[in-house]
């Protein structure tokens, strides 16, 4: 099993028993390489600094915890949010860690303005599609896309942390089911 940790700033872990996942992502926060100066792979410089290292020791700790409060507050959201919302889906044999709680509506924009009327704050992760990233130009920009760019209009991350509680997200869940 793979495993995410994020830090307190910018900064995070991923624990693994795959060895070959474990040598990419090395060489992945590494430039790319393995050997010094000697890259395999396009990476980047993405090595944690000690402090933040120091932090994501602690938080190990509570990580299943951490996860599973999370879970619980996802489910909150997938079993309350009427079906208008588009919600997330978990393949059978794999959890998610919910990170986000990501959901689209057609309306996205209309519903953020409506949540921050409220006093709840969302964030649309991400808002521009990889082909239409300028990294991408000459690369990525010659397809057509237009799932991916119906999913980039109407995505809509709602507020899912270990410190929410299940009251806040009960909350959030009756000001959505009233848009």
């Amino acid at each position: 099993p793979t495993k995410n940790l994020g830090a307190l700033g910018d900064a995070g872990a991923l624990t693994t028993e795959s060895k070959e996942l474990n040598s990419i992502v090395r060489k992945l926060r590494n430039y790319g390489a393995e050997k010094k100066y000697y890259n395999d792979l396009v990476g980047c410089n993405s090595r944690l600094d000690e402090i933040q290292a120091a932090f994501l020791t602690i938080k190990l700790i509570h990580l299943e915890a951490i996860n599973d409060h999370k879970r619980k507050l996802a489910k909150i959201y997938t079993t309350q949010l009427k079906d208008h919302f588009i919600k997330p889906v978990v393949q059978s044999g794999y959890e998610d860690v919910y990170h986000i709680y990501n959901i689209r509506h057609p309306r996205r924009d209309a519903l953020r303005k409506y949540l921050l009327k409220h006093e709840v704050e969302s964030e649309i992760h991400y808002p521009v599609p990889p082909h239409r990233q300028a990294a991408m130009q000459g690369i990525l920009d010659k397809y057509d896309c237009p799932l991916s760019d119906e999913i980039h209009q109407t995505t809509l991350s709602l507020p899912i942390s270990y410190f929410h509680t299940e009251k806040n997200v009960h909350h959030v869940v009756d000001i959505l089911n009233k848009f």
